[in-house]
């Protein structure tokens, strides 16, 4: 009976080190006195458990590994305020650790150490081996709780906090684990492999590795999900950001007769590098830009702000869009470290006279559409990419609008989309449907376009960002306004 009450203590210590892990690791929802007294009532229980288990059948591990596993995993729930899932997860890591550490640490170490100093004659039951067990088992245990509270949990609560406390995805996996040792142990009882047998050191320690490995990649996979998250959250954040700069409510201006205008931009990733603006330069001038940064994602993201901002941010009254241009092109070398590049047009129209003045650095090509005919491709000369290349100057273009005329401006996501044969969407294709539509508003003629992109595009990817502006020209402003 005193070689059951050891070995039931010996068992039992392992569920206690659980608990101990499980204790420091989640938050604390009652006084330090509350949850001793838990503690100790449920180590009270576990112990009977286990003893009036053992005292039954010595070689039955059931009660020993899952009754006292699953105690350790039921205090938590009451006494910590973390989800349920968290202290779970945290109870089934910490008897995963518990069981590796008893099996790969001190019961090869007593296997090895004890017949050598005449502690095990018989059986691995002896009081003597017992002793010796136990106090190897506080010794590793104590060791091995300093190193957890040092090194790991603080790593643990990174992760926790990274997955909000969302948890459940990898209770299978602990939980299978945690089964899996008693299975195991289960088959090598029932073979007669116990800490007095040769084979007892070679299985446990191969057995006790792959469990460390398996327990790496639990904590891995944990660690890259919540990495996933956190980046997940992170583009969510920066798309809202990079929609908030653009002009994305419409009517733009409500109170204008003068000219109506309409822009979209749907990025290929989360983020996108291709921007579009509109702005009054002041009363009578209506500032148009579309852009496309090189590279996609955060980079280009980063990059299409700056740009965005410089070109608005020089778009002043009465100043040449050329020198404009030149100007911000010299800002943009200087900050390019990722050598990245901007293309981009911009015009400036007179809502008095009509006149419109442009400037275009390495971009596409608009398509106007005079009166009540239809849309055509306007050639003019496009001009050196921005941050590009500094010294480049730039020339400003005009043409004269009249009531009626609209103009298109996009970016090569559109002429480039590709379908599933490798065939490009193009500006013949562009065309067609512009001058099919060519008597809708700019909010309902990029609506065309982008379902006719869609259907010719199909179940494709979507490599690039599709950008489109459309400006109309209704009736010259009124008044006398300079």
């Amino acid at each position: 009976m005193a070689s059951v009450a050891l070995w039931s203590f010996a068992v039992f210590l392992a569920s206690v080190f659980a608990g101990l892990l499980t204790g420091i690791t989640l938050t604390p929802k009652y006084r330090g006195i509350i949850r001793a007294a838990v503690w100790t009532a449920g180590a009270v229980v576990g112990y009977f458990m286990a003893f009036i288990s053992y005292s039954i059948d010595l070689y039955n591990d059931a009660v020993g590994i899952l009754g006292l596993s699953a105690l350790v995993c039921i205090v938590p729930q009451f006494l910590y305020k973390d989800s349920w899932s968290t202290k779970l997860s945290i109870s089934l890591m910490a008897c995963l650790i518990a069981n590796v550490s008893t099996f790969m640490l001190c019961g090869t170490t007593d296997t090895l150490v004890a017949p050598a100093l005449g502690f095990i004659r018989e059986s691995p039951y002896d009081m003597e081996n017992l002793v010796f067990f136990i106090g190897l088992k506080l010794v590793i245990y104590s060791f091995l709780s300093v190193l957890y509270a040092r090194f790991l949990k603080k790593t643990i609560h990174r992760t926790i906090e990274a997955v909000g406390g969302k948890m459940a995805v990898f209770l299978p996996a602990l939980f299978i684990s945690v089964v899996g040792f008693y299975m195991i142990n289960l088959v090598t009882n029932s073979v007669g492999i116990y800490p007095d047998s040769v084979w007892f050191f070679l299985l446990y320690i191969t057995v006790s590795l792959i469990f460390v490995i398996e327990f790496w990649m639990i904590f891995y996979s944990i660690n890259q999900s919540a990495k996933t998250m956190k980046t997940t959250a992170e583009l969510s954040v920066a798309t809202n950001i990079q929609k908030s700069m653009l002009p994305c409510i419409f009517p733009a201006f409500p109170e204008r007769r003068e000219f109506d205008i309409y822009a979209t931009m749907d990025p290929a990733k989360e983020v996108g590098g291709d921007f579009y603006d509109f702005f009054m330069v002041d009363e009578r001038h209506l500032a148009v830009v579309v852009a496309d940064v090189s590279g996609k994602g955060i980079p280009a993201a980063l990059f299409m702000v700056i740009g965005k901002t410089l070109i608005k941010d020089h778009t002043q009254p009465g100043r040449d869009l050329g020198e404009v241009f030149t100007e911000v092109n010299e800002l943009l070398c200087e900050s390019n470290s990722e050598g990245l590049f901007i293309t981009a047009f911009e015009g400036v129209l007179d809502l008095v006279t009509g006149e419109f003045r442009f400037v275009n650095a390495g971009h596409e090509i608009p398509f106007i559409r005079r009166g009540n005919g239809m849309f055509e491709p306007y050639k003019i000369r496009a001009g050196f990419v921005l941050a590009g290349m500094e010294g480049v100057r730039y020339q400003c273009g005009t043409l004269q609008l009249e009531a009626g005329d609209k103009i298109f401006q996009y970016t090569d996501g559109v002429t480039e989309a590709t379908n599933k044969r490798n065939e490009l969407y193009g500006m013949g294709r562009l065309g067609e449907i512009l001058c099919k539509h060519a008597s809708l508003p700019p909010s309902e003629l990029l609506a065309k376009i982008k379902s006719d992109i869609d259907v010719f595009v199909g179940d494709a990817p979507q490599f690039d960002d599709i950008t489109m502006l459309c400006l109309e020209y209704r009736a010259p402003m009124k008044g006398d306004i300079q």
